[in-house]
């Protein structure tokens, strides 16, 4: 098992980073969702990242639909000849048996996002890509995400990304009981959906496990904590039907979009640790840089420590994902859990050595600030990613196993 990024994605992230620092300043960010932007990220593949090639993507995703390799439905009979696989050149030059690697990418790709503070919707365009790829009633979309067309917003049922049921506190010691956190109550059919406010389409999948599209009735804007987030209500009725019985795939959807959305925490907490040195090194106080003091330094150490340990943790759930590892579900939902700690802490600890000025409107950190606590509650918070693991680790059965069958 090898977690170590490949000089391809390297070169995929590189890239990513070079287009955002020119296309995604502070300032275009506090401008919001921009057209132009997202077309510039489509021609470095970035909105096709699991889009099918056939569809004109990259083809790095598996879909639905593949053959199973294991828990993450990625099989070879899908990427051998004549499979929607066939033919693609690989990162790092893996063969065409090998399952594909749609979620290494996307942990390159959105941990550039959130270190950019990218206020387009490049998490949840994956995710839809990952539900559609084995739909011929969704190549229009697909097409779309791949050409720069179109913007796609995800609601996906409340579920937690690990099997089994959550266990109760007498089969789990006390040292790691937790309760699971419960959703804020929304009328019927209007689900709360990131992004939706400037999508051109919401994919909604139901309780019953019905994928479908919203409709095109009104998306009343909702005040959230990140305003980029772009949060409305949504009348999922009245649209057309993609789907049925999709409710397995939208658990794998969700398992992605918890490790995305790792990978964009741990992105935005580097930014704000790199961003709080500097300033630590400029800000003079008593005569000297505030930087210099013990007090300082630890704190940055510790959200240093912080991130250099969640990233590995976040690239070991994008591997299982990718391998269909029986602990791809747990891994997933430690890599939340690990990416919200080291963002929260960041926050907590570059606010402070900035002071009060961090908190406002005007001062770039704010940012940061805002996406971290909006996106550590979106894709499951930690107490509900904990009692997944805890799931997992306490089931009757035994936890599931961690490593690819010899």
């Amino acid at each position: 098992m090898r977690l170590a990024t490949t000089p391809d994605e390297q070169l995929f992230a590189r890239t990513a980073r070079e287009l955002l620092a020119a296309r995604c300043t502070p300032a275009d960010v506090r401008a919001g969702f921009s057209r132009d932007r997202w077309r510039a990220l489509a021609e470095v593949g970035a909105t096709g990242l699991l889009v099918p090639e056939e569809y004109g993507g990259l083809g790095l995703g598996s879909g639905p639909g593949a053959d199973d390799y294991g828990p993450g439905g990625h099989g070879p009979d899908s990427y051998g000849p004549g499979g929607h696989g066939s033919g693609r050149q690989h990162l790092g030059g893996r063969r065409l048996d090998e399952p594909p690697l749609g979620a290494q990418a996307l942990v390159a790709l959105t941990e550039e996002a959130g270190r950019a503070c990218l206020p387009e919707p490049l998490l949840e365009a994956a995710v839809a890509a990952e539900l559609l790829g084995g739909l011929s009633e969704g190549a229009d979309l697909l097409r779309g995400l791949a050409e720069g067309a179109v913007t796609v917003a995800v609601s996906l049922p409340a579920q937690d990304p690990a099997p089994g049921p959550v266990p109760t506190s007498a089969s789990v010691p006390a040292s790691v009981r937790t309760s699971v956190s419960v959703s804020v109550s929304e009328p019927a059919g209007q689900p709360v959906v990131a992004h939706a406010a400037h999508a051109d389409h919401v994919l909604v999948v139901t309780e019953d496990g019905e994928l479908r599209e919203a409709g095109a009735g009104p998306r009343t804007p909702v005040a959230g904590v990140d305003p980029n987030r772009g949060l409305a209500r949504v009348a999922d009725g009245g649209g057309r039907v993609l789907a049925r019985e999709w409710g397995e795939a939208a658990g794998m959807a969700a398992r992605l979009g918890a490790i995305g959305a790792a990978a964009d925490l741990v992105g935005a907490a580097a930014a704000m640790l790199e961003r709080t040195v500097e300033y630590a090194k400029g800000r003079v106080q008593f005569g000297s840089p505030i930087g210099e003091r013990q007090a300082v330094k630890h704190r940055l150490a510790d959200v240093l420590l912080a991130v250099e340990f969640a990233r590995p943790v976040v690239a070991r759930a994008a591997y299982a994902y990718d391998h269909g590892l029986p602990s791809a579900a747990r891994d997933a939902a430690m890599a939340k859990v690990f990416a919200n700690e080291a963002a929260g802490k960041a926050a907590r600890g570059c606010l402070q050595v900035h002071g009060a000025i961090g908190y406002t409107d005007e001062y770039d950190l704010s940012l940061w600030l805002r996406r971290v606590w909006a996106l550590s509650a979106a894709w499951g918070d930690s107490t509900r990613h904990r009692a997944a693991v805890a799931a997992d680790l306490f089931a009757p059965g035994g936890p599931s196993r961690s490593c690819p069958p010899r």
